[in-house]
């Protein structure tokens, strides 16, 4: 292809995505149709992100927003600029500013009493990173390099505290980071001298893939850049250093039969790696009956699984930003004479969902018999924050948190299967142990996805679409707990088989 050149301006978008890759900077740019298609979650971050950079201008009085085309706003940003210095205006919103081919938009620009400015930037995350750091010192060279005296860089993100979102002075926590910039400013004319250098290639950069291609969130050219990766590779070895994967890269392996025997491994990677190309499974048949037998013996089995949703701006009173909100469970009670039944809740209102399922959840499920659940420290910790919210059902909530337990455990410790490939989660679990039982067929195919769905649910008002959005809603998270139901009948009756108990009572097993 031909080189790329700088006719176009970089944006503070690219540099920060050359910061994190200098191949995802390069791809976005020379070949932005290798991306994956946008997901849900990457929408929902970018809707969120506007959401709570227009929550953040209450905080500020008698500013201007920027609005409209790129042209129109380079041209009224200058313009009302320069009357903000001579005193007319104090703040603006989303100003746009071109410099040096680099085009930055201000969250916020506040003239300052001394008659300078402050570049405020607006983030929905609750804690400072680095990259809001080159974010703001971007963004106050292209100022400075237009004339404008930047005395002050600042960075506004959500409070995690903030109960009353009401409260607009409690939204945020402010944090002058003026210090932090002119450190790094420093760094600054490198960075942009081997970008453009990079952009002039007719190739990308050569950058080895690794955890970071998931790192804060997944690369849009994941899929590009990891397509010639085995579905089982070197990435699946638990707690391998990145230098040790380094080396079997440079070397191109792989493949773990590839990996050489004097490669130094600790004893776990090298046991994982051995299991995995053995290729059959491995049960600890003690660990495993000593597992199942701590599930209350002659009660009904109680298969339970939730669904919660959470927001930097909570959708909701009493609720904090980033605080879980649960919208949905389903339970199947698994009889002690085999018959299994089926109760669950899906909130479809606009309202605070937590209340009425509490009291669904605790008339469903009853004061004896074991809680069956995938991964117990979530549902465990939301069940411990309806506690916290309504204590008056504490003792209800703590009487099923004390009888629960967690199924994951025995694919943790005690069952290896190499079709797990690598994972203990329901997702890989289920296909193995229970193959007419998976989400493939599904809409919805993640826990990630399920709240986004839910918040469009709440969204919408055409009554067909929002019950088709329910009726997926209510497929996914039943299908969790029906598969859970249908892994611990197959590990009943494979541990009866193996060990030749043929007169041991399972609860749920004929």
């Amino acid at each position: 292809m031909e080189s790329a050149t700088m006719s176009f301006p970089i944006s503070k978008t690219y540099f920060l995505a050359g910061l994190h890759c200098p191949k995802r900077l390069w791809l976005s740019i020379c070949r932005p149709e290798d991306a994956s298609p946008m997901s849900l979650a990457a929408e929902q971050r970018i809707k969120q992100g506007k959401a709570i950079g227009v929550a953040a201008r209450e905080s500020f009085k008698n500013g201007i927003l920027v609005d409209g085309s790129l042209k129109y706003c380079l041209e009224k940003s200058w313009e009302l600029t320069v009357v903000g210095a001579g005193q007319g205006v104090e703040c603006l919103f989303e100003p746009a500013f071109l410099y040096d081919d680099i085009l930055v938009r201000c969250d916020v620009l506040r003239r300052l009493p001394s008659g300078n400015w402050e570049i405020i930037e607006v983030k929905s995350a609750t804690k400072l990173k680095d990259e809001h750091i080159a974010d703001l010192t971007l963004q106050q060279y292209v100022l400075e390099g237009l004339g404008l005296t930047v005395e002050k860089t600042s960075l506004m993100v959500v409070n995690p505290m903030a109960r009353n979102w009401s409260v607009v002075q409690d939204r945020f926590c402010y944090q002058d980071v003026t210090a932090a910039v002119m450190c790094w400013r420093g760094q600054l004319p490198q960075k942009l001298a081997e970008f453009r250098t990079l952009l002039t290639e007719p190739t990308a950069p050569q950058v080895p893939i690794g955890s970071h291609c998931d790192r804060p969130y997944r690369c849009p050219f994941k899929d590009h850049c990891w397509q010639n990766v085995p579905p089982i590779s070197i990435f699946d070895i638990p707690l391998l250093k990145q230098d040790k994967l380094q080396n079997l890269m440079e070397s191109n392996i792989w493949n773990l039969e590839d990996i050489p025997a004097e490669f130094p491994l600790t004893q776990k990677q090298r046991s994982f790696i051995d299991r995995m190309t053995e290729a059959k499974p491995q049960i600890d048949q003690d660990l495993l009956k000593q597992l199942l037998g701590q599930i209350q013996p002659n009660q009904p089995l109680y298969f339970f699984d939730v669904e919660t949703h959470s927001s930097a701006i909570p959708r909701f009173a009493g609720l904090h930003p980033y605080e879980r909100c649960i919208f949905q469970y389903s339970c199947h009670r698994l009889n002690p004479d085999g018959s299994l039944e089926h109760f669950e809740y899906l909130h479809t209102e606009n309202s605070d969902p937590r209340l009425p399922l509490l009291i669904s959840l605790i008339h469903h499920i009853g004061d004896r018999g074991s809680v069956v659940v995938y991964n117990q420290s979530f549902e465990k910790g939301v069940l411990q924050q309806l506690a916290a919210a309504y204590p008056n059902y504490g003792a209800n909530i703590n009487q099923i948190i004390d009888r629960l337990w967690d199924l994951q455990v025995i694919f943790k410790k005690a069952y290896f299967h190499p079709g797990f490939r690598g994972s203990y989660s329901l997702k890989k679990v289920l296909p193995v142990m229970a193959p007419q039982f998976c989400h493939d067929d599904l809409v919805i195919k993640s826990g990630n996805e399920a709240p986004l769905v839910w918040e469009a649910l709440l969204e919408c008002s055409v009554p067909d679409r929002r019950a088709e959005m329910a009726q997926q809603l209510r497929e996914y998270c039943g299908l969790d707990t029906l598969g859970m139901v249908k892994i611990y009948q197959v590990l009943q009756r494979e541990l009866k088989d193996w060990l030749g108990l043929a007169r041991i009572k399972w609860p749920g097993i004929i």
